[in-house]
Protein backbone atom coordinates (compact mmCIF):
# COMPACT_ATOMS: atom_id res chain seq x y z
CA UNK A 1 0.00 0.00 0.00
CA UNK A 2 1.33 3.29 -0.74
CA UNK A 3 1.21 6.16 1.39
CA UNK A 4 -0.59 9.55 -0.09
CA UNK A 5 1.27 12.38 -0.64
CA UNK A 6 0.85 15.73 1.58
CA UNK A 7 -0.94 18.24 -0.44
CA UNK A 8 1.50 21.51 -1.37
CA UNK A 9 1.06 24.24 1.08
CA UNK A 10 -1.33 26.53 -0.69
CA UNK A 11 -2.68 23.69 -3.00
CA UNK A 12 -6.49 22.88 -3.00
CA UNK A 13 -7.35 19.19 -3.05
CA UNK A 14 -11.05 18.39 -5.29
CA UNK A 15 -12.86 15.14 -4.34
CA UNK A 16 -15.24 14.36 -1.93
CA UNK A 17 -14.55 14.40 1.59
CA UNK A 18 -15.52 12.66 4.66
CA UNK A 19 -18.22 15.26 6.42
CA UNK A 20 -19.77 15.60 2.68
CA UNK A 21 -20.60 12.56 2.29
CA UNK A 22 -21.97 12.06 5.47
CA UNK A 23 -24.08 14.82 5.25
CA UNK A 24 -25.31 13.27 1.70
CA UNK A 25 -26.03 9.97 3.85
CA UNK A 26 -27.84 11.97 6.70
CA UNK A 27 -29.97 13.31 3.99
CA UNK A 28 -31.16 10.19 2.33
CA UNK A 29 -32.14 8.68 5.49
CA UNK A 30 -34.29 11.35 6.72
CA UNK A 31 -35.78 11.49 3.03
CA UNK A 32 -36.38 7.60 3.14
CA UNK A 33 -37.81 8.37 6.80
CA UNK A 34 -40.09 10.95 5.65
CA UNK A 35 -41.30 8.61 2.79
CA UNK A 36 -41.51 5.59 4.97
CA UNK A 37 -43.70 7.07 7.18
CA UNK A 38 -46.18 8.79 4.84
CA UNK A 39 -49.13 6.10 5.64
CA UNK A 40 -49.28 7.83 8.86
CA UNK A 41 -51.47 10.26 9.57
CA UNK A 42 -49.53 13.50 10.93
CA UNK A 43 -52.25 14.87 13.17
CA UNK A 44 -51.61 18.42 14.20
CA UNK A 45 -49.76 20.13 16.57
CA UNK A 46 -52.46 19.55 19.59
CA UNK A 47 -52.53 15.95 18.90
CA UNK A 48 -50.10 14.54 16.64
CA UNK A 49 -50.47 11.34 15.35
CA UNK A 50 -48.16 8.36 14.88
CA UNK A 51 -46.67 9.84 12.18
CA UNK A 52 -45.95 13.34 13.95
CA UNK A 53 -42.64 12.03 15.53
CA UNK A 54 -41.04 10.37 12.64
CA UNK A 55 -41.65 12.93 10.46
CA UNK A 56 -39.91 15.86 12.95
CA UNK A 57 -36.90 13.06 13.07
CA UNK A 58 -36.78 13.15 9.21
CA UNK A 59 -37.09 16.72 9.08
CA UNK A 60 -34.20 16.99 11.62
CA UNK A 61 -31.83 14.54 9.53
CA UNK A 62 -32.72 16.49 6.21
CA UNK A 63 -31.99 20.00 7.66
CA UNK A 64 -28.57 19.17 9.53
CA UNK A 65 -27.27 16.63 6.86
CA UNK A 66 -27.85 19.69 4.61
CA UNK A 67 -26.00 21.65 6.70
CA UNK A 68 -22.69 19.38 7.08
CA UNK A 69 -22.68 18.52 3.23
CA UNK A 70 -23.07 22.33 2.74
CA UNK A 71 -20.22 24.03 5.06
CA UNK A 72 -18.48 20.76 5.38
CA UNK A 73 -15.41 20.31 4.13
CA UNK A 74 -12.59 20.60 5.84
CA UNK A 75 -12.27 17.18 6.76
CA UNK A 76 -10.00 14.63 5.15
CA UNK A 77 -10.67 13.70 1.89
CA UNK A 78 -12.85 10.58 1.20
CA UNK A 79 -10.17 8.71 -1.20
CA UNK A 80 -7.05 9.42 0.95
CA UNK A 81 -8.46 8.06 4.22
CA UNK A 82 -7.46 4.81 5.67
CA UNK A 83 -9.98 2.06 6.12
CA UNK A 84 -8.12 -0.17 8.42
CA UNK A 85 -11.89 -1.59 9.71
CA UNK A 86 -13.76 -2.19 6.74
CA UNK A 87 -13.35 -6.03 6.54
CA UNK A 88 -15.01 -6.50 9.91
CA UNK A 89 -17.37 -3.31 8.76
CA UNK A 90 -18.72 -5.37 6.40
CA UNK A 91 -18.46 -8.47 8.12
CA UNK A 92 -21.14 -6.91 11.10
CA UNK A 93 -23.10 -5.86 7.72
CA UNK A 94 -23.64 -8.85 6.12
CA UNK A 95 -24.47 -10.62 10.08
CA UNK A 96 -27.06 -7.73 10.70
CA UNK A 97 -28.82 -8.40 6.98
CA UNK A 98 -28.94 -11.69 7.60
CA UNK A 99 -30.56 -11.20 11.09
CA UNK A 100 -33.21 -9.02 9.92
CA UNK A 101 -34.03 -11.82 6.64
CA UNK A 102 -34.13 -14.58 9.75
CA UNK A 103 -36.13 -12.72 12.10
CA UNK A 104 -39.43 -13.58 10.92
CA UNK A 105 -38.30 -17.44 9.58
CA UNK A 106 -36.66 -18.95 12.91
CA UNK A 107 -37.92 -16.52 15.86
CA UNK A 108 -36.48 -14.02 18.19
CA UNK A 109 -34.82 -16.57 20.06
CA UNK A 110 -32.67 -18.29 17.46
CA UNK A 111 -32.00 -15.54 16.20
CA UNK A 112 -31.01 -13.59 19.07
CA UNK A 113 -28.48 -16.99 19.93
CA UNK A 114 -27.37 -17.04 15.91
CA UNK A 115 -26.01 -13.43 16.21
CA UNK A 116 -24.69 -13.28 19.61
CA UNK A 117 -22.70 -16.64 18.63
CA UNK A 118 -21.68 -14.75 14.93
CA UNK A 119 -20.83 -11.65 16.45
CA UNK A 120 -19.06 -12.65 19.99
CA UNK A 121 -17.40 -15.87 18.68
CA UNK A 122 -16.57 -14.49 14.78
CA UNK A 123 -16.09 -11.22 15.01
CA UNK A 124 -15.01 -10.43 18.81
CA UNK A 125 -13.51 -13.93 19.56
CA UNK A 126 -14.07 -14.09 22.68
CA UNK A 127 -14.05 -17.71 24.51
CA UNK A 128 -16.37 -20.93 23.56
CA UNK A 129 -17.93 -20.11 27.16
CA UNK A 130 -18.43 -16.86 27.42
CA UNK A 131 -19.49 -16.97 23.79
CA UNK A 132 -22.26 -19.64 25.08
CA UNK A 133 -23.16 -18.50 28.44
CA UNK A 134 -24.31 -14.53 26.61
CA UNK A 135 -25.82 -15.88 23.53
CA UNK A 136 -28.39 -17.88 25.44
CA UNK A 137 -28.31 -15.84 28.95
CA UNK A 138 -29.25 -12.76 26.75
CA UNK A 139 -31.69 -14.63 24.16
CA UNK A 140 -33.62 -15.97 26.77
CA UNK A 141 -34.27 -12.94 29.15
CA UNK A 142 -34.47 -10.51 26.71
CA UNK A 143 -37.16 -12.51 25.29
CA UNK A 144 -39.00 -13.21 29.16
CA UNK A 145 -38.46 -9.00 29.26
CA UNK A 146 -40.11 -8.58 26.19
CA UNK A 147 -42.51 -10.67 25.76
CA UNK A 148 -43.65 -11.58 29.04
CA UNK A 149 -43.35 -8.50 30.97
CA UNK A 150 -43.79 -5.71 28.55
CA UNK A 151 -46.34 -7.70 26.41
CA UNK A 152 -44.29 -6.94 23.17
CA UNK A 153 -45.17 -9.86 20.25
CA UNK A 154 -41.66 -11.47 19.07
CA UNK A 155 -41.76 -13.48 16.35
CA UNK A 156 -41.91 -17.52 17.63
CA UNK A 157 -39.76 -19.96 15.49
CA UNK A 158 -42.00 -22.56 13.54
CA UNK A 159 -41.47 -25.05 15.82
CA UNK A 160 -43.59 -22.72 18.67
CA UNK A 161 -39.95 -21.84 19.78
Amino acid sequence: MTAARAPEPGSVQRGLRSDRVSGIFLVLLGLFIAWDGRVYPLGTLAEPGPGYMPMLVAVFLVVTGALIAAFGGKSELLSAMPWPEARRALLILIISAAGAFALERIGYRLTMIALLILFLGVVERRSPFAVVAVSLGFSFISYYVFATLLLVQLPLSPWGF
